[in-house]
């Protein structure tokens, strides 16, 4: 058998008046009064106790009164132990007790609660700690011994049993959730549902005027120091870090626009996100332009390695004529090496255009004065043989006029009739 289980004490003071006599001091005399109401645990009757100065207090009068249907609503008169006894009410109740004893009145209210209905289960998270904590009581003591079932998708109807302090503890989820908890004890059951809002990592990515690039991670809206930062694309800060005290990550802006994925890690939890970045180089700019902004950019963050050789590797991975994607809508498709199928080559594609140079100029333009020289010795040749070739013509024009001059056709010689006279 449990004992009776104390609800509430009211201590009301009333305050005697004392006559002043002139030339001396008055002191005041005050009586107390204790009312409290207590139901028991194993019957839920109600006994209304009345003490003063923890004296209990024989022949008060004790008036219950409630709004609901009760059957203990009456007037009674305390005992020698300064008790009035109740019975277990049918239903929740809101009584009202007004004790007075002498001069002195006092009343307080206190909810009834029906035998069956007074198991009670209360859930408080605890999130220093990443716990759930449940309560179990009846009639506001504690409850040793319950049992508790946790009704939820990470506990699979998990029992545990309370202790001294009618508490039992469960790890908080790590994802949001409803919780069910059911306690019970000596046929009596009391349930309650909670929301859990589990520990929630968040990721955030920001630009401060296409300059600075900030990564912030919070964890239930705090900043989280230490956590892993992984920044995956097309980005020269691609990589990974670890957030500062602020919960953070500073990179700088990426030569052009573009799209990264950003992953957060800390303590188990995972968040992750997608950001575009602004580029500082717009996309239709010279790619010379692009590789300029590269290489001053090199010579404020320094390089491993040679920087003729970064530039270079830049180059390579960059050049918009590396890769159909790159190409602009304008320039067409990209041409085959050998300049197939009847296709000219765009201006500046490194297939071979159909004189087998490249698109390019002749060879002997390599050097300018060797060009020079070249095309003087080639106009000198021309003209000669253009001299030539006018000397040749008119000899055999002259040729021609003698011949049709003799009439003979036979080159100018003597007709035939003359070898033989």
């Amino acid at each position: 058998m449990r004992g009776s289980k104390h609800l509430t004490v009211v201590m009301v003071v009333a305050m005697l008046a004392v006559a002043m006599v002139p030339g001396t001091v008055g002191a005041a005399s005050t009586d107390a009064l204790q009312v409290g109401v207590t139901q028991d645990a194993d019957t839920g009757d109600a006994t209304v106790t009345v003490t003063r100065n923890e004296t209990a207090v024989e022949n008060a009068t004790v008036v219950v009164e409630s709004s609901g249907n009760y059957s203990g609503n009456g007037t009674y008169a305390t005992g020698a132990n300064g008790t009035v006894d109740l019975p277990n009410p049918q239903e929740r109740v809101n009584a009202t007790f007004t004790v007075t004893e002498g001069n002195n009145t006092t009343s307080t209210s206190v909810v009834l609660v029906p035998l069956d209905e007074s198991l009670d289960i209360a859930v408080e998270a605890d999130d220093a700690n990443d716990t759930l904590t449940a309560t179990v009581t009846q009639y506001g003591e504690a409850v040793k011994g319950a049992s508790v079932v946790v009704n939820g998708s990470a506990y699979d109807n998990g029992t545990y049993e309370t202790d001294a302090n009618g508490t039992v503890e469960v790890a908080e989820p790590t994802t949001t959730t409803n919780l069910t908890f059911v306690a019970t004890t000596d046929g009596l059951t009391a349930e309650t549902t909670v929301a859990v809002d589990a520990d929630d990592l968040s990721i955030a990515v920001s630009q401060d005027e296409n300059e600075s690039v900030t990564i912030t991670v919070t964890e239930d809206g705090e900043a989280v120091e230490n956590a892993s930062v992984a920044v995956d694309g097309n980005y020269t800060d691609a990589g990974e870090y670890e957030t500062d005290a602020n919960g953070t990550v500073e990179l700088i802006a990426p030569l052009q626009t573009v799209t990264v994925d950003v992953t957060a890690e800390y303590d188990g939890l995972s968040a992750e996100t997608t950001a575009t970045l602004q580029g500082e180089v717009a996309a239709d700019d010279p790619f010379g332009q692009l590789v300029s902004s590269f290489v001053e950019r090199l010579k404020d963050t320094g390089t491993d390695g040679p920087l003729g050789q970064a530039v270079s590797d830049f180059v390579t991975e960059n050049n918009p004529g590396n890769a159909d994607d790159k190409r602009p809508d304008h320039a067409g498709p990209k041409n085959s090496s050998d300049g197939a199928d009847g296709e000219e080559d765009a201006p500046g594609n490194s297939g071979k255009a159909k004189n087998g140079n490249a698109g390019g100029p002749p060879e002997h333009a390599n050097n300018d004065k060797a060009s020079d020289e070249d095309d003087e010795e080639t106009a000198e040749t021309e003209q000669a043989d253009t001299e030539d070739t006018e000397t040749d013509d008119d000899a055999d024009d002259e040729s021609e006029d003698d011949d049709e001059s003799n009439g003979n056709g036979n080159g100018g010689g003597p007709p035939e009739h003359a070898n033989n006279d």
